[in-house]
């Protein structure tokens, strides 16, 4: 049970520090139900929550900057919260990074990442990032024939017949997708044609309020906010054939749609699904604020068919003085 001051760390300022807000002005945001000047009413505040969950996305824990003491905090700071998350959705990019290193190395990345997460008492239900790869990038001295090359390593470590499954809870239904694409030696934003039909499939049998969990987004206007679209979108910032799996959610009770790779709060509406990409447990890869918006994590309640989530700053502050994010 939460302690009084565990419930005194968690105020409206965490919500508020994390970017939240100045995403909302960027963005058009509204998850906070911010209001009008001029004296308007506060809003009326929402009932207790049937449950809630954590959305832990991007923590790149590897042994330098503070990364795992930072993991740790985040998981801490969501499990000390008056009602407690009942499952941690981990967002992806667990380790850093898997793309570029052999088996030793990769091994004791994911090991601080289980310190990191170690005693939390609830379900983590993992998604694979483009980080999670193991040894697609040539320096990693990794054989492609390997058979934990690319997606294997990631499917073993946690258990998983393949890198994209379901689950339900609490009345809710959630599907974790697989988001990446690898070709060659590199990785693009993709969800396969075998999954596409299982995704149609799985949401058809549930016919449950559903929360869709992925890395890469299937959209994002982070690029066109940052340079315009005069050169287009690249492939790994979002899904290449985002509409074709947008074809299929829009046939289903979709609420929400969560992702994480581009370490920013960004949030738009379409056809009465929300997209949310949400910011990062490691900030701008743990060397302090992403463009304005600080390390967090998502905060999602559950009321009935509905779901709300807010960002939280958990008080990170970084080792080290910015430097410029990995590409």
């Amino acid at each position: 049970m939460a302690t009084e001051e565990s419930r005194r760390r968690w105020t409206r300022r965490d919500l508020l520090r994390g970017g939240l807000v100045a995403g909302a002005a960027a963005s058009g945001l509204g998850t906070l139900g911010c209001r009008p000047g001029g004296g308007a009413a506060p809003a009326a505040t929402p009932p207790t929550p049937d449950f809630t969950m954590a959305f832990l996305t991007d923590p790149h824990v590897f042994e330098q900057k503070g990364a795992p003491s930072g993991a740790a905090k985040a998981v801490a700071h969501a499990m000390n919260h008056p009602q407690p998350p009942q499952a941690i959705l981990a967002g992806g990019d667990l380790a850093f990074d898997i793309l570029a290193t052999g088996r030793d190395a990769a091994d004791a990345q994911y090991a601080l990442y289980d310190q990191a997460v170690a005693g939390v008492g609830v379900p983590i239900h993992p998604t694979l990032g483009n980080h999670d790869c193991f040894g697609v990038y040539e320096q990693s001295g990794v054989d492609p024939q390997d058979p934990l090359y690319g997606k294997g390593y990631f499917n073993q470590r946690f258990g998983l017949e393949r890198s994209y499954y379901s689950f339900d809870h609490g009345g809710w239904h959630f599907v974790v997708l697989d988001t990446i694409g690898i070709e060659g030696r590199a990785y693009r934003g993709w969800v396969d044609e075998d999954q596409t039909a299982w995704l149609d499939a799985d949401l058809g049998r549930a016919a449950l309020p559903t929360v869709v969990v992925g890395h890469v987004p299937l959209f994002s206007n982070y690029v066109e906010w940052q340079r315009g679209t005069a050169g287009g979108i690249p492939g790994g910032v979002s899904v290449v054939n985002a509409h074709q799996v947008a074809e299929v959610l829009v046939r289903h009770p979709v609420k929400l749609v969560l992702a994480g790779h581009l370490h920013i709060n960004e949030v738009f509406r379409y056809k009465g699904i929300e997209f949310a990409n949400v910011g990062a447990v490691s900030g701008n890869w743990w060397n302090g604020v992403r463009d304005g918006f600080e390390e967090g994590y998502g905060w999602l309640e559950f009321r009935g068919d509905q779901v709300s989530w807010s960002y939280v700053d958990y008080g990170w502050e970084a080792e080290v003085a910015a430097t410029p994010a990995p590409a």
